[in-house]
Protein backbone atom coordinates (compact mmCIF):
# COMPACT_ATOMS: atom_id res chain seq x y z
CA UNK A 1 0.00 0.00 0.00
CA UNK A 2 2.83 2.57 0.91
CA UNK A 3 4.44 1.75 -2.61
CA UNK A 4 1.11 2.52 -4.60
CA UNK A 5 0.97 5.65 -2.57
CA UNK A 6 4.81 6.67 -3.07
CA UNK A 7 4.00 5.82 -6.78
CA UNK A 8 1.04 8.07 -7.09
CA UNK A 9 2.70 10.97 -5.83
CA UNK A 10 5.37 10.62 -7.97
CA UNK A 11 3.02 10.05 -11.03
CA UNK A 12 1.31 13.54 -9.37
CA UNK A 13 4.76 15.05 -9.34
CA UNK A 14 6.22 14.36 -12.43
CA UNK A 15 2.40 14.96 -14.11
CA UNK A 16 2.58 18.34 -13.25
CA UNK A 17 5.88 19.43 -14.00
CA UNK A 18 5.81 17.91 -17.24
CA UNK A 19 2.16 20.25 -17.28
CA UNK A 20 3.87 23.53 -16.39
CA UNK A 21 6.50 22.97 -19.13
CA UNK A 22 4.77 25.53 -21.85
CA UNK A 23 4.75 28.60 -19.27
CA UNK A 24 8.13 28.67 -18.92
CA UNK A 25 10.68 30.91 -19.91
CA UNK A 26 14.18 30.66 -21.07
CA UNK A 27 16.78 34.03 -21.48
CA UNK A 28 19.78 33.12 -23.49
CA UNK A 29 21.96 35.94 -23.28
CA UNK A 30 25.25 36.51 -25.32
CA UNK A 31 27.66 39.52 -25.15
CA UNK A 32 30.30 40.96 -28.25
CA UNK A 33 33.69 39.77 -25.97
CA UNK A 34 35.37 37.94 -23.32
CA UNK A 35 35.46 41.01 -20.79
CA UNK A 36 32.70 40.83 -19.01
CA UNK A 37 33.25 36.91 -17.54
CA UNK A 38 33.34 36.63 -14.21
CA UNK A 39 30.76 39.56 -13.59
CA UNK A 40 27.10 39.28 -12.79
CA UNK A 41 24.28 40.56 -14.80
CA UNK A 42 20.98 41.23 -12.70
CA UNK A 43 17.06 39.84 -13.81
CA UNK A 44 15.07 42.88 -12.49
CA UNK A 45 10.99 43.35 -11.96
CA UNK A 46 10.42 46.94 -13.50
CA UNK A 47 7.28 47.04 -11.02
CA UNK A 48 6.30 46.59 -7.66
CA UNK A 49 8.40 43.39 -7.17
CA UNK A 50 11.19 43.82 -4.41
CA UNK A 51 13.50 41.38 -3.48
CA UNK A 52 12.42 39.40 -6.56
CA UNK A 53 16.04 39.71 -8.65
CA UNK A 54 17.39 36.76 -10.10
CA UNK A 55 21.30 36.91 -11.41
CA UNK A 56 23.45 34.96 -12.78
CA UNK A 57 27.23 35.05 -13.57
CA UNK A 58 28.41 35.67 -16.59
CA UNK A 59 30.70 33.16 -18.36
CA UNK A 60 32.43 32.50 -21.87
CA UNK A 61 30.81 35.80 -23.02
CA UNK A 62 26.85 34.59 -22.47
CA UNK A 63 24.61 34.12 -19.58
CA UNK A 64 20.79 32.65 -19.53
CA UNK A 65 18.22 32.08 -17.05
CA UNK A 66 15.00 30.57 -16.96
CA UNK A 67 11.72 31.06 -14.87
CA UNK A 68 8.20 31.03 -14.59
CA UNK A 69 5.70 33.70 -15.10
CA UNK A 70 5.45 36.69 -17.45
CA UNK A 71 6.14 40.67 -16.51
CA UNK A 72 8.10 43.06 -17.90
CA UNK A 73 11.51 42.89 -16.52
CA UNK A 74 15.29 44.80 -17.01
CA UNK A 75 18.26 43.22 -17.42
CA UNK A 76 21.17 45.04 -15.59
CA UNK A 77 24.75 45.02 -16.95
CA UNK A 78 23.45 46.92 -20.26
CA UNK A 79 20.07 47.42 -19.50
CA UNK A 80 17.33 45.89 -21.79
CA UNK A 81 13.66 45.75 -21.36
CA UNK A 82 12.40 41.91 -21.52
CA UNK A 83 9.19 40.20 -21.08
CA UNK A 84 9.40 37.01 -19.33
CA UNK A 85 7.12 35.00 -21.32
CA UNK A 86 6.65 31.03 -22.23
CA UNK A 87 9.62 30.36 -24.70
CA UNK A 88 13.32 30.74 -25.47
CA UNK A 89 14.25 34.37 -25.50
CA UNK A 90 17.66 35.59 -27.06
CA UNK A 91 19.48 38.29 -25.83
CA UNK A 92 22.41 40.27 -27.59
CA UNK A 93 24.18 42.75 -24.86
CA UNK A 94 26.10 44.94 -26.92
CA UNK A 95 26.08 48.00 -28.04
CA UNK A 96 22.65 48.74 -29.01
CA UNK A 97 21.43 45.50 -27.48
CA UNK A 98 18.61 43.33 -28.53
CA UNK A 99 15.89 41.06 -27.15
CA UNK A 100 14.10 38.59 -29.49
CA UNK A 101 12.87 34.67 -30.08
CA UNK A 102 9.27 35.75 -28.28
CA UNK A 103 5.93 37.34 -29.95
CA UNK A 104 6.24 40.27 -27.10
CA UNK A 105 9.70 40.55 -27.16
CA UNK A 106 10.06 40.59 -31.34
CA UNK A 107 7.57 43.40 -31.01
CA UNK A 108 9.28 45.33 -28.40
CA UNK A 109 12.33 45.16 -30.33
CA UNK A 110 10.35 45.98 -33.63
CA UNK A 111 9.33 49.34 -31.93
CA UNK A 112 12.69 49.86 -30.24
CA UNK A 113 14.35 49.52 -33.60
CA UNK A 114 11.53 52.13 -35.21
CA UNK A 115 12.13 54.40 -32.46
CA UNK A 116 15.88 54.23 -33.19
CA UNK A 117 15.81 55.60 -36.68
CA UNK A 118 13.25 58.37 -35.85
CA UNK A 119 15.34 59.32 -32.96
CA UNK A 120 18.22 59.72 -35.70
CA UNK A 121 15.80 61.30 -37.97
CA UNK A 122 14.80 63.65 -35.01
CA UNK A 123 18.45 64.79 -33.81
CA UNK A 124 19.24 65.74 -38.19
CA UNK A 125 16.42 67.92 -37.62
CA UNK A 126 17.61 69.66 -35.01
CA UNK A 127 20.88 69.59 -36.22
CA UNK A 128 19.79 71.38 -39.19
CA UNK A 129 17.79 73.74 -37.66
CA UNK A 130 20.37 75.57 -35.85
CA UNK A 131 21.66 76.39 -39.07
CA UNK A 132 18.46 77.28 -41.27
CA UNK A 133 16.76 80.21 -42.11
CA UNK A 134 14.26 81.19 -44.34
CA UNK A 135 12.31 78.47 -46.67
CA UNK A 136 14.69 76.05 -45.00
CA UNK A 137 13.76 75.91 -41.65
CA UNK A 138 9.83 76.21 -42.90
CA UNK A 139 10.68 72.52 -44.44
CA UNK A 140 12.65 70.88 -41.38
CA UNK A 141 9.66 72.37 -39.06
CA UNK A 142 6.97 70.44 -41.43
CA UNK A 143 9.27 67.36 -41.37
CA UNK A 144 9.63 67.55 -37.73
CA UNK A 145 6.06 67.79 -37.57
CA UNK A 146 5.12 65.19 -39.96
CA UNK A 147 7.89 62.83 -38.34
CA UNK A 148 6.06 63.34 -35.01
CA UNK A 149 2.58 62.44 -36.42
CA UNK A 150 3.79 58.89 -37.64
CA UNK A 151 5.18 58.23 -34.22
CA UNK A 152 1.78 59.00 -32.97
CA UNK A 153 0.35 56.32 -35.53
CA UNK A 154 3.21 54.24 -34.87
CA UNK A 155 2.35 54.10 -30.98
CA UNK A 156 -0.79 53.90 -31.24
CA UNK A 157 -1.19 51.02 -33.55
CA UNK A 158 1.59 49.36 -31.26
CA UNK A 159 -0.39 49.83 -28.13
CA UNK A 160 -3.48 48.43 -30.12
CA UNK A 161 -1.79 45.44 -31.11
CA UNK A 162 -0.41 44.82 -27.57
CA UNK A 163 -3.65 45.36 -26.41
CA UNK A 164 -3.50 44.23 -22.25
CA UNK A 165 -0.97 42.11 -22.66
CA UNK A 166 2.11 42.21 -20.50
CA UNK A 167 4.44 44.28 -22.94
CA UNK A 168 1.40 46.60 -23.96
CA UNK A 169 0.34 47.35 -20.29
CA UNK A 170 3.55 48.46 -19.22
CA UNK A 171 3.98 50.28 -23.06
CA UNK A 172 1.00 51.87 -22.21
CA UNK A 173 2.60 53.87 -19.32
CA UNK A 174 5.21 55.01 -21.11
CA UNK A 175 4.03 56.50 -24.57
CA UNK A 176 0.34 56.99 -23.65
CA UNK A 177 1.35 60.73 -23.28
CA UNK A 178 2.47 60.54 -26.76
CA UNK A 179 -0.75 59.90 -28.65
CA UNK A 180 -2.96 62.38 -29.80
CA UNK A 181 -5.98 62.58 -27.41
CA UNK A 182 -8.86 61.28 -29.75
CA UNK A 183 -5.99 58.00 -29.95
CA UNK A 184 -6.15 57.90 -26.02
CA UNK A 185 -10.14 58.11 -26.61
CA UNK A 186 -9.80 55.25 -29.04
CA UNK A 187 -7.18 53.03 -27.49
CA UNK A 188 -9.58 53.37 -23.77
CA UNK A 189 -12.34 52.00 -25.94
CA UNK A 190 -10.87 48.94 -27.44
Amino acid sequence: MKTRILLFCISCLLWASCGNSGQNYVIEGTLPSLKYDGEWIYLVPMENAPGRVDSVKITNASFSFSGQGEEMRVLRLRQLLVVTEPGTIHVKADSVGSVTGTPQNDALQKWKEGREKKQEAYHFIRTGLRNATGKDSLHLIQIRDSLRMQEQETNFLFLKEQGNNTLGTFMRKMVRGSLTEEQQKLLDES
